[in-house]
């Protein structure tokens, strides 16, 4: 079963589950990365999550004992994770499966990973949490230049604050939109608010992210 734990500064979660779990959701996103005719880098930040996904179902990020009491829950493996990265990571499985032969286990694994993301971002961002969920599951990862735009997005979001990722993420996540820059300024003069600047996206677009502080 997979679950989280929030990380700090609203920085995003450490994604958990038991071995049997992990494993599944490594072979998933590895057949998918494989068929999808959506993903374009074959070695770029989607299979990325099957990478992290393994580290820590071989022990070599966090472990988590069971609570106290609770031995039969068993030790459970986990790997922190951005939001921006994840979010887009997960819209990709998810859409992906819309164009391929899939058997129920690979559905109740993408199910079960969407559940958990959308409980935790309700959870971190609060009163924010359905106009997030809302906005990220209208990110198009058909798009050709969508992981292209994550590098730049995920640079600017390490930079921020924890007031300012509560504040921002949700624009953050609307700036994903193909014709965000033509509207920016639209936007701007009708006076919405912690709008993300396309200059600002442009400076972090080859910059090494910062320490998330998570």
């Amino acid at each position: 079963m997979l679950s989280y734990q929030l990380l700090r500064n609203h920085a995003g979660i450490l994604l958990a589950g038991d071995f049997t779990s992990l494993h599944w959701l490594h072979e998933v996103i590895h057949d998918v990365n494989e068929r999808s005719p959506l993903v374009r880098d074959k070695e770029g930040m989607f299979l990325a999550l099957a990478y992290d996904i393994r580290k820590a179902y071989e022990r070599q990020r966090e472990s988590l004992e069971p609570p106290e009491h609770f031995e039969e829950v068993g030790v459970r493996y986990g790997v922190r994770i951005l939001w921006p990265v994840l979010l887009l990571q997960q819209r990709m499985l998810r859409s992906s499966l819309a164009h391929l032969d899939h058997t129920a286990k690979t559905q109740a694994i993408a199910y079960a990973l969407e559940a958990v993301i959308e409980e935790a971002v309700l959870d971190d961002f609060q009163s924010q949490g359905k106009d997030i969920i809302t906005a990220w599951k209208r990110i198009n990862p058909a798009h050709p230049d969508v992981f292209d735009m994550l590098d730049s997005r995920s640079g600017l979001f390490c930079s921020w604050t924890k007031a300012e990722r509560k504040r921002k993420f949700l624009q953050l996540l609307i700036s994903f939109e193909p014709l965000y820059d033509s509207y920016y300024a639209l936007r701007l003069q009708q006076g919405q608010k912690d709008l993300v600047s396309p200059g600002d996206l442009t400076l972090w677009a080859n910059a090494e992210w910062p320490d998330p502080k998570w």
